[in-house]
């Protein structure tokens, strides 16, 4: 490609309204182009990194099994009504309606239109183990779309849908499509943490995120750097460090008056104590059920995900209203003394049970209870573990220091089991001649994500620095000087190169030397091969890394094959 006939060129400033690396710097050399929150044009450089990136995952989803496909991306509401995610999922749906005033909405998954297509063709056991895929454009009404590619309304996606006759035979591929995952990322030359993530509340099962370690990452991952763990904070276990303090005897229990804010901060000071003194009370909402509040130490969060997971129900923080209306005082909420008409039940984390002698409300305006010891003051309905892990917490499996980082989710694996196939009728016949519901798996790659990733991993202080494999050009020819030997061997030069199969960017701008060198840094391509008449007079070219500082001469006879080895390397 001649840079001089490439639709979407550089900029020499930054878009103004660009808040992340990727945003800015595939802005500025001209890989995307914005046309509103969220929603952008893929340039041809950037269409060109997109197809390499898709031909990866083509590749490994094929290798699996995987038969691809595609599924509209406009939806009747009437399937998305079968599974109750019209509701679930209302604040992120794109609705619309067509003639005869019919509704649909515009997909930002699949699973309502696979499953009773799936219907279709799977009657028997013979007809499984059976997986799809597709790369689909998907649609979702993102609140807050920013980061560039890293959150978007409209975005790429590949996601694969597998079907089996048993739980058993879905976790044997469920593993195999965790390899195919490790095989994409490692093409595209990302290092990725596979973390252990919830399975939702109405599974037993984990369900595994890739995410790539970065500074604008909006999940957080906890890592052991020692045995590799990594888990999702929602769901993580750790080991909670003991306060390091004397063994307490138990004081008689003391109500005193007193004034102070809401939050454990306040009431810690208040008091005189340590954080991890104060006997903490959150109170949420259960899904179709009342309240029931989570008794932890202060120092420490609940892990909503854990609760959920163990009361297998959506839950909610309980609003001041609500907990008004119930005769629960905020901030002065706890389980010792409550007024027996008050209905709410507690749950305990395990991190209260070796602490003697907190402080903990009163269930009364000013007042808070002192020296208030588990067992003898206070009963817990069950305890298990609710405790939001953070850095400083032990590792469960080597007892080192769990480590907090910042990572983008560029992937994720989940085991779907019977939902949807009971939802649509989805059923098998199996060898007895039973009738059974079909399990299902699904995985999802965010290609487009995958775009703004790469660049917020690979890129220095002058652009970006593309990993070959997802490159959208091998090398990048800069002739310098308007000389016509230098135009006329750089043209040769190319057409050389293009006909031995190198993908090749030739700059032949009339432009100054900085202009060209500065955008061939911006862009990034591996490989810069400029001629001048410097390099002419050495018979050569002048061979530059775009990962390296160092550049070096080639003689032109020994640089097809230099080039050849480059590229497959």
């Amino acid at each position: 490609m001649l840079y001089s006939d490439l639709f979407g060129k550089t900029r020499h400033n930054p878009p103004c309204d660009a808040d992340s690396i990727n945003a800015k710097l595939l802005t500025q050399a001209g890989f995307i182009e914005k046309l509103a929150a969220g929603i952008y044009n893929l340039l041809p450089l950037g269409y060109r990194v997109f197809n390499k990136i898709n031909n990866i995952i083509e590749g490994e989803m094929d290798a699996v099994g995987g038969q691809r496909l595609l599924m509209p991306a406009l939806h009747p509401i009437d399937i998305w009504k079968v599974t109750g995610r019209d509701r679930t999922m209302d604040d992120v749906l794109y609705r619309t309606h067509a003639s005869g005033d019919k509704e649909f909405v515009f997909g930002p998954s699949h699973e309502e239109t696979v499953t009773p297509l799936a219907c279709k063709y799977i009657q028997s056991y013979k007809d499984l183990p059976l997986t799809v895929y597709q790369i689909q454009t998907k649609f979702r009404d993102e609140p807050r779309a920013k980061s560039g590619l890293l959150r978007g309304r409209e975005f790429g996606m590949k996601d694969m849908y597998s079907f089996h006759v048993s739980e058993d035979d879905l976790d044997e591929y469920y593993e195999e499509v965790k390899q195919a995952y490790l095989n994409v990322y490692k093409r595209c030359d990302l290092k990725v943490h596979v973390i252990e993530a919830s399975g939702g509340p109405f599974s037993d099962k984990f369900s595994h995120e890739f995410s790539v370690e970065t500074p604008i990452g909006e999940d957080t991952v906890i890592v052991c750097e020692k045995c590799g763990t990594a888990q999702n904070l929602e769901i993580a276990e750790g080991k909670v460090a003991n306060p390091d303090e004397k063994e307490e005897k138990e004081l008689p229990l003391e109500e005193v008056d007193v004034e102070r804010g809401f939050s454990v901060e306040d009431n810690a000071k208040a008091h005189n104590v340590p954080e991890y003194k104060i006997l903490k009370s959150v109170v949420y909402e259960i899904e179709d059920e009342g309240l029931i509040g989570v008794v932890i130490r202060g120092d420490l969060n609940v892990s909503e995900v854990k609760l959920e997971n163990y009361l297998k129900k959506r839950i909610r923080s309980a609003s001041p209203e609500t907990l008004k209306e119930m005769g629960l005082v905020q901030g002065y909420i706890s389980p010792v003394n409550i007024p027996k008409n008050i209905k709410i039940s507690f749950i305990g984390d395990h991190s209260i049970k070796n602490v003697k002698n907190f402080v903990t409300g009163a269930n009364a305006h000013a007042k808070d209870y002192k020296n208030v010891n588990l067992a003898r003051d206070f009963v817990i309905k069950d305890f298990t573990d609710l405790v939001e892990v953070k850095s400083g917490f032990e590792c469960a499996k080597c007892n080192k220091p769990l480590k907090e980082i910042k990572a983008v989710e560029v992937g994720n694996i989940f085991k779907l089991g019977t939902r949807y196939s009971e939802a649509f009728g989805l059923n098998y016949t199996d060898k007895d001649g039973k009738l059974k519901p079909v399990v299902m798996g699904c995985y999802g790659i965010g290609n487009t994500r995958l775009i703004g990733t790469i660049v917020e991993v690979y890129h220095d202080d002058n652009g970006i620095v593309w990993p070959l494999g997802v490159a959208p050009y091998h090398a990048h020819i800069v002739s310098l000087g308007n000389d016509k030997s230098v135009t006329d061997k750089s043209m040769k030069l190319y057409k050389d190169l293009v006909d031995s199969g190198v993908e090749v960017l030739y700059d032949d701008r009339d432009e100054s030397p900085g202009v060209k060198l500065n955008d061939a840094d911006l862009i990034g391509i591996p490989l810069r091969l400029i001629v001048s008449k410097r390099t002419l007079e050495k018979d050569g070219v002048e061979w530059k890394e775009r990962s390296s500082d160092k550049a070096s001469d080639v003689k032109f006879v020994d640089l097809m094959e230099k080039v050849t080895k480059f590229i497959s390397k």
